[in-house]
């Protein structure tokens, strides 16, 4: 009775919740108080009120028998949390997080990281970035403090190579992905060097862990490690040479890699990636080649949702906003236009309202060329009811993202330059 309650309410005194409304630490054992709970040995509730109590138990208590009751009071949480419809979103979340912490202290990494994923994932939807970092890191700690014989093993991010050697395919996509989502965080807080160290440790891990040269690993699982890495080398997480060698070379093993794997949702991703160097090169005729290749795989009704689960935006779509640029560079004005109108009339409808960088990703560089070319209060229009609007319709106010400082300054340079000649109530913008 003694090791189960410790157990409990070890955790529960860290966490200072309460669960169904019931409080699980800091209270004397009792044997009278009778209560129908999954917690309660014999219908008796179990409590410590001195900390030597627990202390005791800890000290004969092995670690197998601490993640094994780990393991049973998560399985049964677990199936409460699924079975109560009754809970509203903020208490569903509190409970996953207690859930969550239930696996992890069982050792099973695996449900942890699925928990840690989809528990981050709604924190990054937020703007909560720095919180979902500090749970990938929770969960990773799992396999960075686990005990090994050779303490002189070689590492990588961290994590010892006896741990990666014991890893099932399973836990290697599980921990590819936390990667994956850490690195994503980062480099949304424009943490840049850290977002490339998590992009490059998943790398690492894969290179180094045998399990990922099983049949039944997905590779594709490691496509957006390229995206990653993409992203971040735009944003200065490392010097490139004159020829931007490491960015074509990682540009020509994202594309193979991701047309041998046949999926529609990481070949387009991979081109998009291609063609965005081959513009920032000045190669424009050549990226626009590989856009045009794009328009014939690419799907916005069948793969938005994909690739926007995958790389958080749609960076496929993203392809033909840059096609805007490509155009006016080479003098195409008209050209230019016929992109901007495909943007604004076909993709943007189409687009997630709700995902907010995605929109301003998208309609940057339209709003930018309508601008440039006359049309600065359509290009206002556009973006106050697509991007400006559509955030406050699905964050309200008090919610957070990455763009959100410059939708005031955008606003007003487009009504300045759609108002050359008259007053503008500059006040709207300053308050």
């Amino acid at each position: 009775i003694l090791e189960q309650s410790y157990i409990i309410t070890e955790e529960r005194n860290a966490e200072e919740g309460d669960i169904g409304g019931r409080s699980m630490g800091d209270v004397s054992i009792s044997l009278k108080r009778r209560q129908a709970h999954p917690f309660y040995l014999n219908n008796r509730r179990i409590r410590f009120t001195h900390d030597s109590w627990r202390q005791t138990v800890l000290n004969v208590l092995l670690d197998e028998r601490k993640q094994e009751i780990h393991h049973h009071v998560a399985a049964s949480l677990e199936r409460d949390l699924e079975n109560d419809v009754a809970l509203n979103e903020d208490d569903t979340f509190d409970r996953r997080m207690i859930v969550f912490r239930h696996w992890k202290l069982s050792g099973n990494f695996d449900k942890a990281s699925l928990m840690a994923l989809s528990m981050g994932s709604q924190m990054m939807w937020f703007g909560f970035n720095s919180q979902a970092i500090l749970l990938f890191e929770d969960v990773l700690s799992t396999l960075t403090n686990a005990k090994i014989a050779d303490e002189d093993a070689e590492q990588h991010f961290g994590i010892s190579q006896p741990v990666l050697d014991s890893l099932t395919t399973g836990e290697l996509e599980a921990l590819v992905r936390i990667l994956i989502a850490k690195g994503k965080s980062h480099s949304t807080l424009l943490q840049v060097e850290r977002g490339w160290d998590a992009y490059e440790g998943a790398l690492d891990i894969i290179n180094n862990t045998p399990s990922a040269d099983d049949e039944g690993y997905n590779r594709s699982v490691s496509f957006p490690i390229f995206s990653g890495l993409f992203v971040v080398l735009k944003m200065g997480a490392v010097a490139e040479d004159s020829g931007h060698t490491y960015e074509r070379t990682l540009c020509e093993r994202f594309v193979e890699q991701a047309r041998l794997n046949g999926d529609p949702v990481h070949y387009g991703r991979a081109l998009a990636m291609q063609a965005e160097t081959l513009g920032r090169l000045g190669l424009y005729e050549e990226a626009l080649s590989v856009v045009d290749e794009i328009r014939g795989i690419y799907d916005i009704e069948t793969q938005h949702e994909s690739i926007c689960k995958a790389y958080g935006s749609d960076r496929v779509a993203q392809a033909f906003t840059h096609s805007v640029n490509f155009n006016d560079a080479l003098g195409r004005t008209e050209a230019a236009f016929d992109a901007c109108r495909y943007v604004v009339d076909h993709l943007v409808p189409k687009s997630s309202p709700g995902n907010i960088h995605n929109m301003f990703v998208l309609l940057y560089a339209v709003v930018v060329f309508l601008k440039e070319n006359g049309q600065a209060l359509r290009a206002r229009e556009i973006f106050q009811l697509r991007v400006v609007d559509a955030f406050e319709k699905h964050f309200g106010s008090g919610g957070s993202t990455v763009s959100k400082p410059m939708f005031k300054p955008i606003l007003m340079l487009l009504d300045l330059q759609g108002h050359q000649d008259d007053e503008i109530d500059v006040d709207e913008y300053t308050s």
